[in-house]
């Protein structure tokens, strides 16, 4: 389950790079906390998120819930990015759309392994 979340990680990655890459980011793609431009660019969340997985040099020794939390952020920034283009999520065979799908099935399956949480009421 680890690699398939791991794996899974990657069509996000790439595709926020790609959009930075397009603004001519003066920071190589790199998120500066103390950059002013970095604060008020239109990227700065999607160009944080691609930083801090760079700074999870080792996925696999990240725990699993860590890459499922990054899972669903991304699957929730992939939607946005393709909200205009008005899809229908459940049939269009576009690679984000089947990315979204595979990802929230991904997601499903390793939320449903987990033992309840004693702290969250039942509803």
């Amino acid at each position: 389950m680890r690699r398939e979340l791991i794996e899974a990680l990657t069509y996000p990655r790439l595709l926020i790079l790609k959009i930075i890459d397009a603004q001519d980011c003066e920071h190589d793609s790199l998120f500066q906390a103390t950059s002013a431009r970095c604060h008020h660019c239109s990227m700065g969340r999607e160009c944080h998120w691609v930083s801090c997985l760079n700074d999870f040099e080792d996925l696999r020794n990240k725990p699993a819930h860590t890459l499922n939390a990054s899972l669903r952020y991304s699957v929730r920034l992939v939607e946005s990015l393709h909200d205009e283009l008005r899809h229908d999520a459940t049939t269009c065979t576009c690679e984000a759309c089947t990315w979204i799908r595979d990802s929230q099935s991904l997601i499903e399956t390793f939320e449903s392994g987990l033992s309840p949480n004693p702290h969250r009421p039942a509803h």
